[in-house]
């Protein structure tokens, strides 16, 4: 019997991990950026860009790796750190959400 993924270990342990891609979408719009654009700034492939963003419901099948993560972060114009904030407020409103369904739910 195989164990759980690595990625969703991590996400297990790092919940904000799963809303990378939310994260990254968010961020494109609100900069008003189209998507291929901030691909082409980052200078990675589109392979490689969207392959961080696989996945769905905040369980990714993969995870950027950090070379992925800083260069998206270029691509976007802001600090691995500014996306990582951006990835944190991501998880705690969905934190928030799935509390406020459960508590509706009872």
């Amino acid at each position: 019997m195989a164990g759980k993924p690595q990625a969703e270990k991590a996400v297990e342990r790092f919940p904000e991990l799963g809303c990378f891609a939310v994260a990254v979408r968010r961020i494109v719009y609100e900069k008003g950026m189209t998507l291929d654009n901030a691909i082409k700034k980052s200078g990675i492939s589109k392979s490689a860009w969207f392959a961080g963003m696989a996945g769905s419901g905040g369980k990714p099948s993969r995870l950027p790796s950090l070379a992925s993560f800083f260069a998206i972060a270029d691509g976007l114009g802001i600090t691995p750190e500014e996306l990582i904030a951006a990835m944190r407020k991501e998880a705690e409103v969905r934190e928030k959400s799935n509390g406020e369904r459960a508590e509706n739910d009872e």
